[in-house]
């Protein structure tokens, strides 16, 4: 027969393991999630460079009790990545007398009339204002 003082040495020898690394248990338990995060991080590191902002990549592990079994547990996990952006740069825009938008001041005195952009010859393009060629000076 066993006595207490006989097995507490194997208990004490228990406590004194030091648990594996995280990343063996995860290789061992969820080896998808190791490359995933892998692939996020090099997502996230060309993000920060292209952007010269910060980015996160964050993993959560839910574990709960399987159901029915003492003494197992079902580990799931969550990855989210939230990559930096480019700053898009706005555009100056002018509201119209009717609500509209137009690049040009609708209050500004035009530089040039369309007549004088009509008299300006035939070797410019009307429709785009593109010099065709250039008159002899």
């Amino acid at each position: 027969m066993t006595t207490l003082k006989e097995r507490t040495p194997q208990v004490d020898e228990k406590k004194n393991e030091k648990p594996p690394s995280f990343a063996a248990v995860l290789a061992q338990i969820r080896p998808r999630t190791d490359v995933e995060l892998a692939e996020g991080l090099t997502s996230v590191i060309e993000a920060v460079k292209a952007t010269g902002k910060a980015g996160r990549i964050s993993v959560t592990f839910e574990v709960k009790p399987a159901d029915g079994m003492h003494e197992a547990v079902v580990v799931n996990d969550k990855i989210a990545l939230k990559l930096p952006e480019k700053t898009r740069e706005g555009s100056m825009a002018f509201v119209t007398r009717e609500g509209g938008l137009s690049r040009t001041d609708p209050s500004a005195m035009p530089l040039f009339s369309d007549e004088d952009i009509r008299d300006a010859g035939a070797h410019v393009d009307l429709n785009t204002g593109e010099i065709k060629e250039a008159p002899e000076a």
